[in-house]
């Protein structure tokens, strides 16, 4: 059966209707990704009138190809600085992933069209191909363009005409690369309101149905606003929230397939953003394509604890399973007080409170109402709450259930454990074959996960 993704943005619904609105403040990421340098300085960058494109190979015998755009450089005021970072923080994390990675920044009309061509020759015989764009990109008459840096007015000064000689149809882009390769994954991190992302306009960037073997991932639902900087919700972090939390996904080790990526970035896009952007999704696939493995990290910023156990956890895990492990140590404080009613509880969730509707879950799952549980626990669940995900999918292995979508137990523990959670790591590793020695040690290394989660803060260095 095709998988059809309509709208990511279910998330955000059942986020108001579950949990009450925006939730509590946002948790550090288990796997924050670091900046690559500027693409105009990169090795064997080519440089054309002050733009640039570097080829960044990956290893031999690799059939995972990424072409990544970065326009930032627009004239007549509508520079977006952010674009050019954003694409060379997703060029990093697809090439740790293995694949051979294009970057196009500040590319003009015919640059781009280059590249394009560049990039199908140098692909041929492709097992999936990336496409990434950050930049101005909107809709004129049913047609989506993504628009190169030397546009002839400022944006919202575009005729129809200048629109379609100047822009690259986002339709026959798709269409080219996804001849030849058995799966394209198109991710357009672009304002979805004309003219400007990160702008408020008129003329929404449409929906575009993918052909079979194609995923679109937009940054934001049709209509919505892609925000340009997380500084606007006080994250130092000089990316947009999409591209940021996808990179970050990327990175992690236990995301392993597209739509496990899409998926973390989404969910924690919109609990970041209070929901003002809603990441969106639409696929045509049999099978999501899996991501490809990371290497052994070499960087020893990122080099993490060692624990009695001899089990290295990385100062970004250690940060998230703590957090979460204080937020399910609230909630579970609030369920046990006998002197918070239910009543008094469902005016804390309803005023955002998240840890306040997780004790309400817990209340309905210890008083064998589980039907009240599961709807509450997926609701914070779709909004990004790792305790809540690692309990769901407890309660579903338990009852041998799915939720309203479908999905069982492994699919909420998988994306807990991306989150940081321990407990959720293990409980995966228990899930699938306890024999074979790769599950036992994983299994393990959940175990010492908890346990560093929950030890005093003298144990180790607290976030």
């Amino acid at each position: 059966m095709l998988i059809r993704w309509l709208a990511i943005a279910l998330f955000a619904t059942l986020a108001a209707c579950e949990a009450g609105g925006s939730m509590t403040p946002p948790p550090p990421r288990a796997v924050p990704p670091a900046p690559l340098a500027s693409a105009a300085n990169a090795p064997g960058a080519a440089q054309a009138s002050g733009r640039s494109t570097t080829l960044a190979p990956a290893s031999a015998g690799s059939r995972r190809y990424a072409l990544v755009f970065g326009n930032g450089a627009y004239a007549h005021g509508d520079a977006l600085a952010g674009a050019p970072r954003d694409a060379a923080l997703i060029a990093s994390a697809l090439r740790e992933r293995g694949y051979e990675v294009l970057l196009a920044v500040d590319r003009d009309l015919d640059g781009m069209r280059e590249d394009v061509a560049a990039f199908e020759a140098m692909s041929a015989g492709a097992e999936l191909r990336v496409l990434y764009f950050a930049g101005h990109g909107f809709e004129f008459e049913h047609a989506n363009y993504l628009m190169p840096v030397d546009l002839p007015a400022a944006i919202g000064k575009l005729d129809r005409q200048a629109v379609r000689n100047n822009g690259v149809r986002l339709d026959e882009l798709v269409w080219t690369l996804g001849q030849g390769t058995p799966a394209l994954v198109a991710i357009i991190d672009a304002c979805r309101v004309a003219p400007a992302r990160g702008l408020q306009a008129a003329r929404a960037l449409g929906e575009l149905s993918p052909a079979r073997g194609t995923i679109l991932a937009y940054a934001t639902a049709p209509g919505r606003v892609a925000l340009d900087s997380l500084r606007s919700y006080g994250v130092d972090a000089d990316h947009s929230p999409y591209s940021y939390f996808l990179a970050s996904a990327l990175r992690s080790r236990e995301v392993a397939s597209w739509d496990q990526a899409f998926l973390s970035a989404a969910s924690i896009v919109m609990q970041q953003t209070h929901g003002a952007q809603q990441p969106w999704m639409n696929a045509q696939v049999d099978r999501f394509p899996q991501l490809g493995a990371l290497p052994a990290s070499t960087d020893p910023a990122r080099a993490g604890t060692t624990t009695l156990l001899g089990l290295e956890i990385t100062p970004e895990r250690r940060a998230a399973g703590r957090y979460w492990a204080r937020q399910a140590q609230l909630a579970r404080t609030l369920a046990q007080d006998g002197s918070r009613t239910d009543a008094s509880l469902e005016e804390q969730a309803a005023r955002g409170d998240a840890n306040a509707a997780l004790a309400l879950a817990t209340r309905s799952w210890e008083r064998g109402d589980t039907a009240d549980a599961l709807r509450r626990l997926e609701g914070l669940a779709r909004a990004g709450h790792a305790a809540a995900r690692t309990d769901l999918g407890t309660l579903l292995h338990s009852l041998k259930a799915s939720d309203s979508e479908g999905h069982v137990a492994r699919y909420w523990w998988q994306l807990a454990s991306a989150q940081g959670i321990g407990e959720a790591r293990a409980k995966l590793a228990l899930a699938g074959n306890g024999d074979d020695e790769a599950a036992m040690m994983e299994f393990m290394r959940g175990l010492v996960e908890t346990h560093e989660a929950f030890a005093p803060a003298g144990a180790g260095a607290d976030p």
